[in-house]
């Protein structure tokens, strides 16, 4: 794994004046730094991810990913209403938890830089202390039928165990992600040869579907890759395959990480480069 980055302050005081001097204008609600940068866990190649609120912004959310003193940001751009109206909207799906999640996880741990009027403190000072509604509960309580095929098998099994974390983190109101890379206790121990060869698989699965906008997920295990974390990298691919899949067998109306959609996906007729992948992953 790469070595953290040097804690020179030079580099966020630098970062920060070209935000406040480049990112603010009349529009313009919070500026704020989030991810590992903001924890002080940040590596060599670690992105800069700062969040801006904004009045009126059309999209509610637009991203910008530019070079800042030769470090690689990554701005995120919110709309205000959009962002009140998502922490402060009645739960009536798992898709609700997880929009509401964004946020949460966004000031558990931020640097603010700049918050015109109390923005922040005001608003989201909420999310530091939040607890999720009981009864909201029964949205992450998820079963299924079982699947027969030995891959579909191990996904499901993996799937239950990621259910079991999001009742945990709903317990203690904690954010909740559908991503596996988020929970650090679920990553493998496995070696470069694995991962570069699911790598490979979900690649060639990927670039078939001519994707416009990379992947969040495609990012995080390139990233990974690079730096030669393994567990992350094989994690973040079978992110990639998961949504694949789901986009290839256009499961009905499903939440994200249903177990159910195992025995679906098991039903239906998957190309064999599919199948190599998901048993690499799996098996």
């Amino acid at each position: 794994m790469m070595e953290k980055e040097s804690s020179d302050p030079k580099i966020l005081e630098n970062v920060e004046k070209w935000a406040i001097e480049n990112l603010l204008d009349e529009l313009t609600i919070s500026i704020f730094l989030i991810g590992s940068w903001a924890e002080g866990i940040q590596t060599e190649t670690s992105d800069i991810d700062i969040v801006v609120v904004k009045d009126h912004l059309s999209p509610f959310i637009q991203n910008k990913k530019i070079l800042v003193h030769d470090k690689p940001l990554d701005i995120w751009f919110h709309d205000k209403e959009y962002m009140l109206k998502t922490i402060n909207k009645q739960i009536e799906s798992l898709s609700d938890i997880y929009q509401i999640s964004l946020y949460v996880s966004f000031f558990g741990k931020c640097i603010v830089w700049y918050d015109k009027d109390n923005f922040i403190q005001n608003n989201l000072s909420i999310c530091d202390k939040w607890q999720w509604n009981p009864e909201h509960r029964l949205y992450i309580q998820m079963m299924g039928k079982p699947p027969d095929a030995l891959w579909t098998k191990q996904a499901y099994e993996e799937n239950l165990v990621l259910l079991s974390r999001y009742e945990y983190r709903f317990d203690n109101g904690l954010p909740i992600s559908h991503r596996l890379k988020e929970y650090p206790e679920l990553h493998p121990v496995v070696e470069e040869s694995k991962v570069m060869e699911l790598y490979k698989a979900t690649m060639f699965l990927y670039q078939e579907q001519r994707i416009e906008k990379e992947w969040t997920e495609v990012i995080d295990a390139k990233k990974a890759i690079q730096e030669k974390n393994w567990s992350v990298a094989f994690v973040s691919l079978k992110d990639v395959l998961y949504f694949l899949l789901r986009r290839y067998t256009s499961p009905p109306s499903m939440e994200l990480r249903d177990p159910s959609f195992w025995s679906f996906a098991e039903g239906k007729i998957i190309p064999a480069e599919f199948i190599k992948a998901l048993e690499i992953a799996y098996l």
